[in-house]
């Protein structure tokens, strides 16, 4: 299925994005004579680039110099070194730069990024194209759980009013059936298929002690089936699956 091809190579591309950037941030630190490790660890697993962002507030700020007796490093503008006692003249501080650090981290970073929204705004457009009927319905939900997968559909929600739809397609003579099992706790949940835009019929959810089968098989080949919920004050859950 293409939406999890897409999936993958959205997270290849953070997962790139990650080294890349942890590499960059060792090196950077490292050059400044900061805890390379720590703010590697920071900016990687801090999300959302807030721990590129603390590095860049507070990590880069805390310049190192050379002592120029012991060469241990020292923070700047201390008068004297911290390890050996010695004055950190002026003349013999020697700052430590990042100014042979490669920047194609960064830009691979910002690359993989830049990709990934790409990426993002294609599966939304997609979306849209293949399944409308997602955007189109209105619909509140409270407590949603949601599992959309190839020949399965589940949903759990604590608060459920108006309408919810998934669209597959009869290729090859299936599906042939689709199972049906729904545990309604409050409100009215009903089911609902159109084929080819025209409605075939409701059933309710509220009493089934079984499994339902719906059958499929009567269906034209390419013929295109959208399944749907429709919620009224509901609380409960709805189990879907088919023989894609």
């Amino acid at each position: 299925m293409w939406i999890i091809g897409l999936a993958g190579a959205v997270l290849l591309f953070v997962m790139i994005a990650k080294i890349s950037l942890g590499i960059w941030t060792y090196r950077d630190a490292k050059s400044r004579g900061l805890e390379a490790r720590m703010w590697t660890l920071i900016v990687v697993l801090v999300p959302n680039f807030i721990g590129l962002l603390l590095y860049f507030l507070i990590g880069r700020k805390q310049q190192r110099a050379s002592c120029p007796s012991c060469g241990s490093q020292t923070q700047h503008g201390r008068p004297y070194c911290s390890n050996c006692g010695a004055a950190m003249a002026q003349g013999g501080i020697s700052l430590i730069t990042s100014k042979n650090n490669s920047k194609k981290p960064l830009i691979i970073t910002l690359t993989c990024v830049v990709l990934t929204f790409v990426l993002m705004i294609f599966a939304f457009v997609a979306s849209v194209y293949t399944q409308p009927e997602m955007f189109s319905s209105k619909s509140i939900t409270i407590g949603q759980f949601e599992t959309r997968i190839s020949g399965t559909w589940k949903l759990s929600f604590w608060y459920f009013n108006g309408e919810k739809s998934r669209a597959i397609k009869i290729k090859n003579g299936t599906p042939t059936a689709l199972n049906i099992s729904a545990e309604v706790q409050k409100g009215t949940v009903e089911m609902g298929i159109t084929v080819d835009g025209k409605e075939e019929r409701r059933i309710s959810l509220n009493n089934l002690d079984s499994t339902y089968v719906w059958d499929l098989s009567s269906y034209p080949e390419n013929s295109r089936v959208v399944l749907y919920l429709y919620g009224d004050a509901a609380k409960g859950k709805v189990n879907m699956n088919w023989n894609d």
